[in-house]
């Protein structure tokens, strides 16, 4: 009799069930009703739980949304308001960056900048080595692929601003090395630089003072949170310095491969695209050996070729030529 109790509960139960598309459905209808009340764990939980489904663009989306959601981020409140701020010539779309509200940052790795990060590489990481937003069209079509695109390029245009604020150093109206020297993270000398530079290249290219205020190459320029030494430390810069360069690379990939609304104010990142390909020429003009990392978009790429000391050297080369110039 127990035996026949189990086995009949165990057909009821199976077929109450739902399948495995309605609970993915359930769980993103869910997740949506979290959001609108700013309910971001409980929402992450929700579609977590369900397991991740990579072949689903709108699971993708919303756990992504999710994640921003966790940082603090809106996207409706970044077009509205933040949006505006953000100016398109080569010579000024960095900085403008720093300014953005959610560009704040006052420590390496906060909650916020790790959060969105989660969020961006969901959107990103999807069954390619090497993330592209033609490899997205492929998998999910035109339309929902563009989408994603979209927000993959708010959320890198966003995260690029926190990076560039702390690891520039700057003050409100985002001047580099401008940021108060009684920070915690900045000794009594603020940085003036990303990273110590150590490669020769780079070094006689700063030298030449094409890169604003991080010119004078002595001790305590390079950001605090960029160490080169001990060697534990410098895993940990190689990893900062390829998140920094792969939300360019990505960006420029969006932007190369993805056509915005005529007529809407997305459309004027198209003119993002154009300077951020004007400062990418010139950096493989510099130095053709620069071309592989800088044409990279994987994380994981990045970091396995930095391993090298040809590659990193080439990646001190990169900032020096992008990073130091964009915001000079």
């Amino acid at each position: 009799m127990r035996l026949i109790l189990i086995l009949f509960s165990l057909i009821l139960f199976a077929s109450c069930a739902k399948p495995p598309e309605d609970e993915m459905d359930e769980a993103i209808d869910i997740a949506l009703t979290y959001l609108s009340s700013n309910k971001c764990a409980a929402a992450i939980d929700v579609l977590e739980d369900v397991g991740r489904d990579t072949d689903n663009a709108i699971y993708l989306q919303v756990l992504a949304s999710a994640y921003a959601c966790k940082a603090g981020f809106s996207e409706v409140v970044f077009l509205s308001s933040e949006f505006s701020k953000i100016q398109t010539g080569a010579a000024t779309f960095m900085k403008s960056l720093t300014t953005i509200t959610y560009s704040s940052e006052t420590e390496a790795d906060s909650a916020e900048y790790l959060a969105l990060r989660e969020g961006l590489d969901i959107l990103l990481n999807v069954d390619s080595a090497q993330p592209s937003q033609a490899a997205r069209e492929l998998k999910y079509g035109t339309r929902k692929a563009g989408d994603m695109g979209v927000q993959a390029l708010l959320l890198s245009i966003t995260q690029l601003g926190k990076f560039l604020h702390f690891y520039g150093n700057v003050d409100s109206l985002g001047n580099k090395g401008a940021g108060a020297a009684s920070v915690d993270e900045q000794s009594a000398t603020p940085s003036t630089c990303f990273v110590e530079y150590t490669y020769a290249n780079a070094i006689a290219f700063l030298g030449l003072g094409g890169a604003g205020v991080c010119n004078d190459l002595g001790t305590d320029d390079g950001h605090p949170n960029m160490l080169f030494a001990p060697a534990g430390d410098l895993v940990i810069t190689k990893r900062r310095m390829c998140e920094g360069l792969m939300l360019v690379t990505n960006i420029i990939d969006i932007l190369d491969n993805l056509t915005l609304p005529a007529g809407s104010d997305l459309a004027d990142l198209n003119t993002v695209a154009a300077s951020i390909n004007v400062l990418k020429t010139a950096i493989i003009a510099a130095d053709p050996a620069l071309e592989t990392l800088i044409t990279t978009t994987s994380q994981s790429t990045c970091e396995t070729l930095v391993s090298g000391a040809a590659e990193f050297d080439n990646l001190q080369y990169i900032y020096a030529l992008l990073f130091e110039v964009g915001l000079p």
